[in-house]
Formats: structure tokens, sequence, C-alpha cells
């Protein structure tokens, strides 16, 4: 079975196409941002964060932008290229190591926030779902917060034509009936959930990419509901003990 690399592109000329992700990245982080000022989760310069499956670490990356300390960053990465590659692009501070989601290398109680980017499309079997959830559980702190990043009831037809994505067979969850909340619900409380974006749904019907000018309409027409996506933002409190 081939193993996948993690990259940092250095030879293709910026292009059209970073617009979007770019675009894409806005989205998420104005949602995370939202949730956790909403509810008063701001500390951020006091917060330990970890990203389990944290591929190039750029959304802890991001996250030192907003005042969390280097030192206060965890990624847990199976490819030990993805950890060489965040020790590259990263605050030489920040805390990057390989290692397994399902038994992490940390203590219990340790985290203020988790962010699971992919993470949970990556197991099709319920019962690794829920051993996935029991161990973020371990380690995240009372009242802390979990973010999942992840493919919902859309993808497959959105990606039907892309061989090389069907052929990793990722679990979509379906966002409309609640189907992630259910397999969690032992241990954690949905507190959000929000529509993100479509990675490669940026074409006129002519196959060209819309205009830049036309983003801050496709951003409306998502939160309104009335433009499908293929991911969805989930945000979940962990359950206290007396729940």
């Amino acid at each position: 079975m081939k193993t996948f690399r993690y990259g940092h592109d250095t030879e293709t000329p910026v292009n059209i196409g970073d617009i979007f992700v770019l675009f894409n990245n806005y989205r998420v982080y104005k949602y995370m941002l939202g949730i956790l000022v909403e509810l008063g989760k701001t500390d951020f310069p006091n917060y330990k964060i970890l990203e389990p499956g944290c591929g190039s670490g750029s959304k802890l990356r991001f996250l030192t932008e907003c005042r969390a300390k280097p030192e206060n960053c965890y990624g847990l990465e199976m490819s030990s290229s993805a950890v060489e590659l965040c020790k590259k692009l990263s605050p030489v501070a920040m805390n990057f190591q390989q290692g397994s989601a399902m038994s992490m290398p940390f203590e219990d109680n340790y985290f203020d926030i988790v962010i699971c980017s992919g993470l949970f499309g990556c197991f099709n079997v319920d019962q690794d779902v829920t051993r996935l959830s029991a161990e973020i559980d371990r380690v995240l702190k009372a009242n802390g917060i979990m973010f999942v990043l992840d493919i919902n009831e859309n993808f497959n037809e959105f990606y039907a034509y892309n061989k090389a994505v069907m052929d990793k067979k990722l679990r979509p969850y379906d966002s409309q009936n609640g189907e992630l909340e259910a397999l969690l619900e032992d241990r954690f409380t949905v507190v959000s959930r929000l529509p993100a974006f479509v990675i490669d749904g940026y074409l006129k019907p002519d196959n060209t990419p819309v205009e830049v000018t036309d983003l801050p309409i496709i951003d409306k027409a998502i939160d309104d509901r009335e433009e499908r996506c293929a991911y969805t933002l989930w945000a979940f409190f962990k359950k206290m003990d007396d729940e």
C-alpha cells in the first residue's frame, strides 16, 4: 500500500486556486473564533491546544496568531514526514510528535481545546469512532471544547468524479440527521454545527474559476444555507461527570 507523504509546494507559482484555499481557511477560522468568543473561551495565552492528525500544522500556527503560545500548541501525527514538515514550518517552541490518536501520549485533562480536522472521516467503524472520542475525552479538560471539521452527506456527490478521493473510502457524516452527534453523545454535547466549504467547487458553468469578487457572495450564500457544502464544522463541549 502506498504511504501518503505530506508535502509543502515550493515549485508551483501562486495562482487563483490559492485564493480559494485561503477562502476556505477563512471560513473555518471565522467560525472557530466566533464560537469561542460566544462561549467565553478567549483566554488563549493560557490554553493548551491539541490537534490529533495535524497534517502540516497550519491550524495550530493560525491559533498562535490569535495569542495562543507556541509552547502550548501540540500536534500529533502518524506520518513521520508530516511531523518533520510541521517542525520545518512552525515556530520551534511548538510541540509535534509522531503517534496515534487512539492512544495519545498526554496526561488526563490536559487540553482546553482539541481540533480534529479530517480525523473522524478516517474511521468507518462506529466502535473506532467511539474509541477515538473516549481518548479525546480523556485528554480534554472539563468543559473543554472539541472542534470537528469533516466531510458530510454531500461529499460523495461532489467528489464522485475523483477516483483518487473515492478510493480513500472516507466516511461522511450526515449533518442533517445528527449522525456524528449520536456517536459522541455519551461524552460530548454539540453546541454548534455549521456548513464549512467545498474544496474545489468554485467554478462557473463553463468550468472557469469564479471571480475573486464573487467570494463574499458565496460566503453569504453558504451562511444562509443557499449553497451546499461538502464539509461541516461541529463544535462540542465535553460533558461533565454529572450530566
